[in-house]
C-alpha cells in the first residue's frame, strides 16, 4: 500500500505523542520532534509505504529518547484487560459445534482484537471500555468461507502478530487452527516497537502454550520489512502454506510484495487510507484473503 494524503499528518502525530510519553522537558521534546519531522520529510515520496516511514520514525525516536519501550505500561494493561474478556469468548466458541462456525467466531474475535491501538490520529483504544468497543465492530470484508476451505487444505500456518493485548484474542484462533489439524507458528517482534507484541507479551497471555511454537521476526519494524528478518523467521515463512497477518502495518507493507502463499489479513481499519485501500469504511473490520499471483 502506497502512502496517501492523510498519512503524513498521522505519521507526525504519532511521533509527537510518543515523544511526549518520554519527557515533558521542552528542549528535549523540541529536539526529538525536529528529528522526527526531518526523517519523515526526507522520505515522503508518492511511492513510499507508510509502514516503512513509520519504522524510520521509530528508529529516530529510540535514538533521541534512549528508551526502547515507550509503551511498556500500555502493553501490560492491554494484556490484562484483554485476558479478562477471554473466558466469555471461549464460552461462546465452546457452545458451537459446527467446525466452520467455530472457526468464523475465532477469526472474528482475533480480528476485532486489532482495535487495541494507541496514538493513531483520530483514534485511541479505550481499555476500560474494551468490552463495549469489541461488540461495536462491523465487517466490511469477510472472506471467512474461503479462508476456512483453504485452512482445511493447509498443513502449516505462520501467524504474524500485531499488538499487545490483541494477541490474547489470537490464542482463540490458534486453538481452532490446531483443532483442524494445522501446525501453527506464531511470530512476534524481536524488540519493542510502538505497542507491538514481543515474546514477553506472548508469554504473559499464554500464547506460547497454545501455538506449536513462538518465534521472533528477527527485527522490530512496523509491519513486515523482509530485509530485516532473521534466517529462522525466513525459514518458517518459506515452510508455511498460509500466512495470517494481523493489523494495518502488515497490510501496508505486505501488499507491496508478491507472496507465494495466500495471505489472510485480519485488521480493523482505523484510518481512512487503509479503509479506502480495502474499499471499506473507517472503523470496519476486514477478513481479507489475498491469493498469490499465478
Amino acid at each position: 500500500m502506497k502512502i496517501d494524503v492523510d498519512c503524513p499528518e498521522c505519521l507526525v502525530h504519532r511521533g509527537l505523542m510518543e515523544i511526549s510519553k518520554f519527557t515533558g522537558d521542552r528542549e528535549r521534546r523540541i529536539r526529538a520532534s525536529a528529528a522526527v519531522l526531518k526523517v519523515i520529510a526526507e522520505n515522503l515520496q508518492p511511492n513510499a509505504v507508510p509502514g516503512a516511514i513509520g519504522t524510520m520514525r521509530e528508529v529516530v525516536i529510540r535514538r533521541e529518547t534512549g528508551n526502547p519501550d515507550l509503551y511498556t505500561t500500555d502493553k501490560q494493561i492491554s494484556n490484562m484487560q484483554a485476558l479478562r474478556l477471554i473466558p466469555k469468548l471461549e464460552e461462546k466458541i465452546a457452545n458451537v459445534n459446527d467446525g466452520f462456525e467455530r472457526f468464523k467466531l475465532a477469526v472474528r474475535f482475533s480480528t476485532i482484537g486489532n482495535i487495541i491501538e494507541f496514538d493513531i490520529l483520530g483514534y485511541n483504544a479505550k481499555l476500560d471500555e474494551l468490552d463495549s468497543q469489541f461488540k461495536g465492530v462491523r465487517f466490511g470484508i469477510d472472506d471467512c468461507d474461503e479462508a476456512f476451505r483453504l485452512a482445511n487444505l493447509t498443513k502449516r500456518v505462520l501467524l504474524l502478530t500485531d499488538n499487545a493485548g490483541e494477541i490474547a484474542f489470537d490464542k482463540l484462533l490458534v486453538r481452532e487452527l490446531r483443532q483442524v489439524g494445522l501446525s501453527v507458528t506464531v511470530a512476534v517482534k524481536s524488540a519493542p516497537i510502538m505497542n507491538d507484541a514481543t515474546l514477553d507479551d506472548a508469554v504473559q497471555v499464554g500464547l506460547d502454550r497454545d501455538a506449536d511454537r513462538v518465534i521472533t521476526t528477527g527485527g522490530a519494524c512496523v509491519g513486515l520489512l523482509f530485509a530485516g528478518t532473521s534466517p529462522e523467521f525466513r525459514q518458517a515463512l518459506g515452510e508455511s502454506d498460509l500466512i495470517i497477518a494481523k493489523g494495518m502495518g502488515h497490510y501496508e507493507t505486505m501488499t507491496e510484495r508478491d507472496w507465494t502463499q495466500p495471505v489472510l489479513h485480519l485488521l480493523v481499519a482505523k484510518c481512512r487510507p487503509v479503509a479506502a485501500s480495502l474499499g471499506i469504511e473507517k472503523g470496519q473490520g476486514a477478513i481479507y484473503l489475498r491469493r498469490p499471483k499465478l
